[in-house]
């Protein structure tokens, strides 16, 4: 069964950011008015424990002045004095039998016998539940006279006005809660919508980038810090871009170049051979000279293909370790034909193990030995070395003839960059060997250097040095 995808729908940062405030406006002043609404109900209940507590003090010693029970029944209006001044207070005097002796406030039928039969202790206020006074507050206490009898004191707060107080409040705080949380919103809105000026900004300033202005910059001066990592890192894809762009249209410019030369060659060839009869060894050595003018086409072609799979696709990488030796003497004897010609020795010295692909090694190393031997004076030697050291294991190729000037150097692996414009329209130059070098390297995470004095040129290709059995051993 699939996963559903995801929703991938646009939204509205600023309206998001709202919303959250709003929300978590909504819970904190929840929780606020929670707390003040409970902190409240407690604190009203406190001061009805005190006040029942204070007047249950009192009329124990009322009670105990009075002497006996029937002292109580005639003297009750004392107690309606002591009460006029506290409306919702409630007392009860009870015999030793449940029967009233004196009462204030409460209707008749009152059952005295179910508030007294709470589970409490006495002079601790309770809650308590009557159908004549409904909800409340109630103490009780034990007092006994001087005639020693015992009476039972029964004193009730109402919690009517505590309750329309609480209800009161609790409206309050639910008003107040809901026009907080909107207004939070709403301030958040207005916060938010000024904090993404600056995003608006750069999305502006990175509209206006096109191809024709690839220099333009996004200006963070004066940005929020948050957002100068996010500027930075467009800046700094923008400089590969324009790195990138100024390449392509430089190797546009120079394939067109390249390749009008031969089709120059094959087109000028073809009318002026085609402008009268010729004989058969005329067109013969025609299609002669328009081959060797195909074979440069296409190993132009072969070699920018290779160079786009390893700029885009960056292929895998079957690496092994590779004798340097075995191979580099593989190499001499493939070339060794094409060096006798010149009268060109091939020496291989050293030895080393290298980690890389072995069709990629070849290939740098078969482009730069056909490189040396093209630009090696006859009778010379291009030696063919093998290093290794603790950091790289180096392959060097070095051939003694004339020097590569410093200006050119730093650009000699560029794409169609020839040092030596004589060799521009030779077939057998595609101006793209030492470009394949450098790619091939870098994919190996290598690097490639040349040195040119004193009449000898050498190019040396640094590979990662590949770890011995041993040191793999001690690293697990």
């Amino acid at each position: 069964m699939n996963n559903p995808a995801p929703d991938k729908s646009p939204y509205l940062l600023l309206l998001r950011l709202a919303g959250a405030f709003a929300v978590a406006a909504l819970l904190v002043f929840s929780l606020m008015g929670a707390y003040l609404y409970r902190s409240l109900a407690h604190e009203l209940e406190r001061r009805d424990d005190v006040e029942i507590a204070g007047k249950l003090a009192q009329f124990r010693q009322l009670i105990t002045e009075a002497g006996a029970f029937d002292a109580v029944r005639r003297d009750q209006s004392v107690f309606h004095e002591v009460l006029l001044s506290h409306p919702g207070v409630y007392l009860a005097v009870l015999g030793e039998r449940g029967e009233v002796l004196a009462q204030h406030g409460l209707t008749t039928g009152v059952d005295f016998q179910t508030l007294l039969r709470q589970d409490h202790s006495p002079s601790v206020p309770y809650s308590c539940d009557s159908a004549a006074i409904g909800q409340a507050r109630c103490v009780v206490a034990a007092q006994k006279l001087r005639s020693g009898e015992v009476a039972q004191i029964l004193l009730s707060r109402s919690a009517a006005d505590r309750q329309s107080l609480l209800k009161s409040y609790r409206i309050d705080i639910l008003l107040a809660v809901a026009i907080g949380s909107l207004l939070v919103g709403a301030l958040g809105y207005l916060i938010t919508r000024r904090g993404l000026v600056p995003v608006k900004d750069i999305g502006r300033q990175a509209s206006r980038i096109e191809a024709h202005n690839l220099s333009e910059r996004l200006d963070i001066e004066g940005g929020p810090v948050e957002l100068q990592e996010i500027a930075t890192s467009v800046n700094r894809m923008l400089d590969r871009l324009e790195r990138a762009f100024v390449r392509l249209s430089q190797f546009s410019s120079d394939l067109a170049h390249d390749m009008r030369t031969p089709l120059a060659t094959l087109l000028s060839a073809s009318q002026i051979t085609l402008s009268r009869t010729r004989t058969i060894e005329e067109y013969e050595a025609l299609i002669e000279s328009n081959i060797e003018e195909y074979e440069r086409l296409q190993r132009m072609i072969e070699n920018m293909l290779f160079l786009a799979r390893t700029d885009n696709a960056h292929p895998l990488l079957n690496a092994s370790t590779i004798d340097a030796k075995s191979e580099l003497g593989r190499l001499a004897s493939y070339f060794q034909g094409l060096a006798e010609e010149s009268h060109i020795v091939i020496n291989v010295e050293g030895n080393a193990a290298v980690e890389a692909d072995t069709n990629l090694f070849r290939r740098a190393v078969s482009n730069l030995i056909s490189n040396a031997l093209q630009h090696a004076a006859p009778g010379s030697t291009v030696e063919l070395r093998a290093i290794e050291t603790s950091q790289h294991a180096s392959i060097e190729v070095v051939n003694a003839g004339r020097d590569i000037a410093p200006e050119h150097l730093p650009k000699i692996f560029e794409r169609f960059y020839r040092a030596d414009a004589s060799r521009h329209g030779s077939a057998k130059n595609t101006g793209l060997g030492l470009a394949i070098v450098k790619s091939i390297m870098q994919l190996h995470r290598g690097t490639v250097d040349v040195q040119s004095a004193a009449g000898r040129t050498s190019f040396l290709l640094h590979f990662p040095r590949a770890q011995t059995k041993s040191e793999r051993t001690q690293a697990t």
